[in-house]
């Protein structure tokens, strides 16, 4: 009986190593494979995109304009009235006062109370048109002159000196009235006034980023090969910005201006407003659980409050959540993996069993014993998840370290006398940091969602903070309103996919045999 022919089944094709070309680096090779990986080129941009929008945030959905150019009347009219019914009726009372208190220390309140009515009246006349405002500000002279002249005169001169300022006071409440003045119009920045240091940080380094192949080609030929100088040149005045912005973040918090337009409480002549025109936290109650729409273009919550505004400032969180943890973790990692790797001995023993002692406890649940001991907060889930999610990448540098201590370039450098912290971070850590950087780019991911479940169980970020968990936290109840769940909840899904993508394409960049 004759024998059936074998059939051969065609091997899959096998993708080529790329070969290194001339005067190209080691991570020049690597860059050049991860871009083959059309997915992952993709899931990177979608990643650059979330962070693009996190940090324009401000500028994407807020309540504040841009640019405003008017007057406050609302604002010039509450200052009128805590000097016209505080700020003169307290000086007035310590002045009698000062009849039997002692002189030093009549004069020491008198002072701070002054200083306080000059502040206002400054602010006053910075509202009004220019003649409006050196007339302020000269009843203001005459003004202080009367104080002092009532504090340094003697008893029998005090009515004559309180009717000297009594009369005065007449005067500037007639003429300076909310309703007799005319206001300056001015342009005002109220978006920029309250951006905090870290928004002027992150602002200003994307902003150079993105002039970074701009700025290449004025800076010194000798610059432009070093790498360390373009950082600096990116970061230096980054931080310099968030430095001198510390401390001056003004915010008016209870001013809305889109009510004070409409009802004249600002008399305006522009006012540009972002895309999207709704506060983080701005309810409508009449618009709660609104359906999406051309108002609201993903609905609204239970509060009425725009879902789309809350999404955006929501992805600061979630991000900042992923990066900050895992470069904790990825810190302690790479410090317990070097120690165990390169000292091994008793050294290694001891680290190695701390490793295992930690992997035992599923790390969702050890977050949540911990959590359960501590105020929920941003700060206390990003240090949290770094210091529980760090074995990985611990056992993956002490493995690393194994396999490039016996090298020969290590031994060279034992050999010329070398140090061991010289060797472990400038010839060891450089050779073995890959694989740590896929571990952290699913570690990103991984935080993300961790975060995200925290705050749908009710241990994540505290209400009113959006975040997308949060969310998605407010939706159990609601099920029926399906934008409330959707949304936040395809976010999630997307994000941590596209970090994962990413991650298995820096992988496969990498070592391309892994897809062999």
């Amino acid at each position: 009986m004759a024998t059936p022919p074998i059939e051969v089944l065609p091997l899959p094709p096998i993708q080529p190593v790329a070969e290194p070309l001339k005067g190209e680096s080691y991570w020049d090779l690597v860059l050049r494979q991860f871009r083959r990986n059309r997915l992952a080129v993709i899931s990177f941009f979608f990643v650059l995109g979330l962070f693009l929008i996190a940090i324009a945030a401000p500028f994407l959905a807020n309540d504040k304009p841009f640019v405003i150019r008017g007057a406050f009347r609302t604002l010039y009219q509450n200052r009128f009235e805590e000097w016209r019914l505080g700020g003169h009726p307290e000086l007035v009372a310590l002045l009698e006062q000062s009849r039997t208190a002692p002189a030093g220390e009549s004069a020491a309140q008198l002072a701070v109370r002054l200083a306080t009515v000059e502040r206002q009246f400054r602010y006053l006349a910075s509202q009004l048109s220019d003649e409006e405002a050196e007339g302020l500000l000269g009843y203001l002279s005459g003004y202080r002159d009367a104080v002092q002249s009532a504090l340094t005169g003697n008893v029998t001169q005090l009515s004559a000196q309180l009717e000297t300022l009594e009369n005065s006071f007449r005067e500037i409440s007639e003429r300076f009235d909310p309703q007799a003045v005319s206001f300056a119009q001015k342009f005002y920045w109220p978006i920029f006034t309250a951006l905090g240091p870290l928004d002027f940080f992150f602002l200003t380094l994307t902003l150079l980023l993105l002039l970074l192949p701009l700025l290449r080609r004025i800076l010194p030929p000798a610059w432009r090969e070093s790498w360390q100088t373009q950082a600096l040149v990116v970061l230096l005045p980054a931080v310099l910005l968030a430095i001198l912005r510390t401390g001056q973040v003004r915010v008016f918090e209870t001013l809305d201006y889109k009510e004070q337009l409409l009802n004249g409480g600002i008399a305006s002549s522009l006012a540009l407003f972002p895309p999207i025109v709704y506060g983080i936290n701005e309810d409508h109650l009449e618009d709660k659980y609104q359906a999406p729409n051309l108002r609201y273009w993903m609905g609204t919550d239970g509060n009425g409050r725009d879902l789309m505004t809350r999404m955006i400032w929501g992805s600061r969180i979630s991000l900042s959540v992923g990066f900050v943890a895992v470069a904790i973790y990825v810190l302690i990692g790479i410090f317990v993996g070097t120690m165990a790797g390169y000292f091994r001995g008793w050294v290694d023993m001891m680290l190695s069993r701390l490793i295992e002692i930690v992997i035992c406890f599923p790390a969702f649940f050890l977050i949540l014993a911990v959590l359960a001991f501590l105020q929920p907060s941003l700060i206390n889930i990003m240090i949290v998840i770094g210091i529980t999610g760090w074995t990985t990448e611990a056992r993956l540098v002490r493995g690393e370290f194994f396999r490039l201590a016996d090298q020969e370039f290590v031994l060279a450098a034992k050999g010329l006398g070398v140090s061991d912290w010289r060797i472990i971070f400038r010839h060891i850590l450089p050779n073995g940091i890959a694989p740590v950087l896929v571990a952290a780019s699913f570690g990103v991911a991984s935080a993300i969602l961790i975060e995200s479940s925290l705050s749908f169980l009710g241990f994540g970020i505290s209400i009113p903070v959006p975040s997308w968990g949060g969310i998605l936290n407010e939706a159990r109840e609601n099920f029926r309103y399906w934008w409330i769940t959707i949304f936040p909840g395809l976010a999630i899904f997307s994000t941590v996919t596209a970090y994962n993508l990413v991650g298995e394409g820096v992988r496969d960049a990498i070592d391309p045999r892994l897809k062999l």
